[in-house]
């Protein structure tokens, strides 16, 4: 059998609740040459029993896969490497998508010209509501990186899309030092999208955003707890290693996440030495040397 063109990855844990809902729309779809990857973060609930279920329906190819709880940035790389798609696109297990979601995504990535230095197609999101979340794009395509995007244009609002999955793979992490350490932003990895090239972004909504604003698993107001401190130092950490050098045209972001750093470094017990020798360039070791005597009231 030919490989999908797409690989949609739902890392799963305790979401028996919400998956239905992604299935349904996932059905939709005017364009069906993906596969669903659900991998099973150690969930306690019939999440093993409703996939079941989908597979005794579906007209697209779905693999599930069971495992011990890792949270889900790991679960998300393992998704990585089990991917039999050419593109990828991670779909939280409490969302949706519009009918043309894929069909708008492939057909574009399939407009892009190699010269161009894509590495990920940016689109809207709207909650369940149907309003937009955050703000439109300047113009429509618009190239640019994530950094540019949030500190240069000010766009606001969560963003979604489509990736390669030979880009994904070309990403460097420590998992070894990532494993056991509870929630991991996507920061830590997404930064890296920039040192391989930009977002082509467009004007149009392909995702549904679902605030379950009661769901106890759901991460989306207790990101800043201090129980997550370990994972917040690793993602101004992976922000401050790729923009360092943004220090001087663009110095506001970098002090902010520097102060990050610094704060949710000492929350969770690293040491000055182990602070500044995980920095890579000069410049933020010398300012961590020089701020770290005022942390304590950031």
């Amino acid at each position: 059998m030919n490989a999908p063109k797409v690989t949609i990855l739902t890392p799963s844990y305790n979401r028996a609740h919400t998956l239905p809902r992604v299935f349904e729309s996932l059905q939709k779809q005017t364009f069906k040459d993906f596969e669903w990857l659900i991998i099973d973060d150690g969930s306690t609930d019939n999440t093993k029993n409703i996939v079941e279920e989908f597979q005794q329906i579906t007209d697209f190819k779905i693999r599930y896969y069971h495992q011990k709880n890792q949270h889900k940035f790991l679960t998300f790389f393992r998704g990585i490497d089990l991917a039999e798609g050419k593109y990828f696109s991670p779909l939280d297990s409490d969302d949706a998508l519009p009918s043309d979601s894929m069909e708008i995504l492939v057909n574009t990535w399939e407009s892009i010209s190699d010269s161009q230095n894509i590495v990920f197609v940016s689109t809207l999101c709207e909650d369940q509501f149907g309003n937009k979340v955050g703000d439109s794009f300047p113009k429509d395509p618009f190239i640019c990186s994530i950094f540019d995007m949030r500190y240069k244009y000010k766009i606001k609002g969560d963003k979604w899309g489509m990736g390669k999955t030979e880009i994904y793979k070309k990403m460097k992490l420590n998992f070894g030092d990532l494993a056991g350490k509870g929630f991991i932003p996507e920061g830590v990895f997404q930064f890296q999208f920039d040192k391989l090239g930009f977002h082509y972004c467009i004007n149009k909504v392909t995702r549904i955003y679902f605030r379950d604003k009661n769901d106890e698993q759901s991460l989306a107001n207790q990101f800043y707890d201090k129980k997550n401190a370990f994972g917040l130092a690793e993602n101004y950490k992976a922000f401050l290693n790729t923009y360092s050098l943004k220090i001087w045209s663009n110095p506001i972001p970098i002090l902010r996440n520097l102060g990050g750093y610094l704060k949710f470094s000492k929350i969770d017990g690293r040491s000055f030495r182990k602070i500044t020798s995980e920095l890579k360039s000069t410049e933020m070791k010398l300012l961590v040397s020089l701020l770290y005597p005022f942390s304590k009231f950031i």
